[in-house]
């Protein structure tokens, strides 16, 4: 606070002689305006906004001055006609409101400044010169408005960095910044916050704070986005943070705001949760020998290159227990290229980052058998970062790889053709296995896990996984299937079963379970399938199945299970 009251005063000396009369408000004692704070307003140092008003003061007489605001935490500066300060406050009425008693110390024309406590913050305010003392507030402590960091557009782009200077959220130990943000009433936009440093996190708020939407992983990769329609015309708070986990995450970021309405990614695909910041997970992944400078350089690879290498459990890990190394390349401008990341040791994973892509770039088995694959041209030559990773099942694989960057495009299997030939190339005696393993029976409960090495239907790219169950003609039962890996689903299959919803539940057993209750048509053997909602392509994840004697009753609840 010292260090803007030195501020404002040498502002208001600075300022007193360009004051001209078309720019000071008359203002008189008794009178209640209602203004804005727009960008076109002066500016003092500190880059805060101010509107100018003069009003007339008879010495002796006792004034109160009231600046209020939902839109900005408010400050009143009250000067002589030369500029000169005489009063000030920021937070002396309740709510983050200006309240001050002044009384002049002769009679003449007086200024006052109705300005913000933070640079850059705009919005509608409400200020009263009245006569007599000011009423003590009860509370004058300021919740919700705080430091600003600056100013963002529709349109603008904005790169920065988060460090342990910013403040912190109290409740989880994260740094953030709060960026103004003008907006028009009914105006749709995006904001992307997208770093490689840290796990991005975007939250949208009133000018006092109250959230009014956030997100996590919706700008695909560790990215946020929010995309939002504005009800009115009062500015709004974009508040750049990072994930809880771990604490104290720092780094550079990229803030976009663009007009319009763009895709939010709903599951998210983040896997870097923090590590490419840390110098020492860095020089854990190069595989070339440490420098004798600072940092370890991030190995290059390439156009027309292969590398050899292993990855190994010193090397860095992922919040899903697989391990990665970095590698960075140069594209080449226009043209087509292919990476591919081969191994006999673990299943691979590709992963490409740069800053102008809008999302990471995963690829798990697109190229043959279980090899992975990104074939594309790339907007820019770069650099790029590609991260040498594994599938989470098996956890923490290791072994040699062979990555390589070749000129021009080759096929890329997509979606249950690439992990049909996975499983062909490599796991066919697994599934025929475990397809043959798994029972239960009336009245007992079984753990199970839904893996990759599980049928594959193409029809909708979920795993399903049968248990063989004796059944008897005319007998009910109740089959539950919980799940919190994944949106559970089940069938049941045999003799005098057709198909048809009778024999099939998504969500009935409540929290996004399933529960089926069906009557055996005949005595034999029947196949009750785990499976997952169409919405879940690939999941996997541990389970347990039951079977219970007679009836139970169905849930009406809807999923609302948040995304995994």
């Amino acid at each position: 606070m010292l260090v803007r009251l030195g501020l404002l005063l040498t502002a208001l000396a600075v300022a007193a002689p360009r004051a001209l009369p078309s720019q000071v408000r008359t203002l008189r004692v008794g009178q209640t305006v209602r203004d804005s704070l727009v960008k076109g307003d002066a500016k003092f140092p500190d880059g805060s906004h101010y509107k100018l008003y003069g009003f007339l003061g008879a010495k002796g007489d006792t004034v109160n001055i009231d600046l209020t605001s939902d839109d900005f935490d408010a400050n009143l500066v009250v000067a002589d006609a030369a500029g000169n300060r005489l009063a000030l406050n920021d937070d002396g009425g309740e709510n983050c409101n200006s309240r001050l008693t002044f009384v002049p110390p002769a009679t003449g024309n007086y200024r006052v400044y109705a300005n913000s406590s933070s640079q850059a913050e705009l919005g509608d305010y409400r200020l009263s010169v009245a006569h007599g003392h000011a009423t003590a507030a009860s509370d004058s402590v300021c919740r919700g408005f705080g430091r600003v960091a600056g100013m963002i557009d529709v349109g603008q782009t904005i790169t920065g960095t988060l460090t342990s200077d910013d403040p912190q959220l109290p409740g989880d130990s994260t740094y953030f910044e709060r960026w103004i943000l003008p907006v028009k009433a009914n105006q749709a936009f995006t904001i992307d916050l997208i770093s490689d440093e840290f796990d991005a996190y975007l939250l949208l708020t009133k000018g006092r704070g109250d959230k009014l939407v956030d997100n996590d992983d919706g700008g695909g990769g560790c990215n946020a986005r929010i995309v939002y329609t504005a009800t009115d015309g009062h500015p709004l708070r974009v508040v750049v943070n990072t994930a809880s986990q771990p604490k104290r995450q720092t780094g550079r970021f990229t803030l976009r705001v663009t007009e319009g309405e763009s895709t939010v990614d709903s599951k998210g695909n983040c896997r870097l949760n923090n590590v490419a910041r840390n110098t020492q997970t860095l020089q854990q992944a190069a595989s070339a020998p440490p420098s004798t400078g600072p940092r370890a350089p991030v190995p290059i690879i390439r156009v027309g290159e292969t590398v050899n290498g292993a990855l190994t459990s010193s090397d860095s890990l992922y919040p899903d227990n697989s391990y990665f190394k970095f590698y960075q390349f140069t594209a080449p401008a226009g043209r087509p290229v292919t990476i591919d990341l081969s191994s006999h040791d673990f299943d691979p994973v590709l992963i490409v980052r740069g800053e102008d892509l809008d999302n990471s770039i995963i690829n798990d088995d697109g190229g043959p058998g279980c090899y992975a694959r990104i074939s594309r041209t790339f907007p820019s030559t770069g650099p790029y970062r590609i991260l040498v990773n594994t599938t989470s099942s098996p956890e923490r694989q290791t072994g040699r790889f062979s990555l390589s960057i070749t000129d021009g495009s080759k096929p890329v299997q997509e979606g249950s053709a690439a992990t049909a030939d996975c499983q062909s190339a490599s796991a066919s005696s697994s599934v025929a296995a475990s397809t043959a393993s798994h029972a239960i029976a009336v009245g007992q409960t079984q753990q199970g896990t839904l893996t990759r090495n599980d049928v594959l239907l193409t029809s909708d790219s979920t795993y399903a996984q049968p248990w063989t169950i004796h059944g008897t003609a005319g007998t009910t039962i109740t089959i539950d299937l919980e799940s919190d890996a994944f949106d559970s689903y089940l069938f049941l299959r045999g003799p005098g079963i057709a198909g048809g919803s009778n024999f099939q539940d998504d969500d009935s057993g409540g929290n996004c379970h399933a529960r089926l209750t069906a009557i055996f048509p005949q005595t034999g053997e029947y196949e009750i399938v785990v499976n997952t909602s169409l919405g879940e392509h690939f999941a996997t994840g541990p389970f347990t199945l039951s079977v219970t004697s007679g009836s139970k009753p169905k849930s009406v609840a809807r999923c609302t299970r948040s995304s995994q």
